[in-house]
């Protein structure tokens, strides 16, 4: 069984605690080496190196309310300083992708593994 490792920072906290969790009904994981990290007004985009196609997105997103943007966006940034792929669960489904995120080749982001 695939384990997530969920990183959750506290408002004062520089150290990220982690919760496990399963992969939910309609997500899957895939690797990305992390090509690009964009910062939107409403929204976090992390690009992956390689081809996309219908089974494998190479774009996720997610909006930048989200509580763990901050300890996502920590994990994507190390994973493409030190060139190691990170995993990333993400929502099959087009109608869960934030606005912006195109359902061609992006999917809502809902969590990441550093490797």
């Amino acid at each position: 069984m695939r384990t997530l490792i969920l990183a959750i920072a506290a408002a004062s906290a520089l150290s990220t605690p982690v919760v496990a969790q399963d992969t939910p009904e309609g997500g899957a994981w895939t690797d990305c080496a992390v090509a690009g990290v964009a910062l939107l007004r409403d929204r976090m985009v992390v690009k992956c190196g390689g081809l996309a196609g219908a089974d494998t997105p190479r774009m996720f997103a997610m909006e930048s309310n989200d509580r763990l943007l901050d300890p996502v966006l920590r994990i994507a940034l190390d994973a493409k300083a030190r060139g190691r792929p990170m995993g990333v669960l993400y929502v099959k489904s087009t109608m869960a992708s934030p606005a912006g995120c195109l359902p061609a080749d992006c999917r809502r982001l809902v969590a990441v593994e550093s490797k």
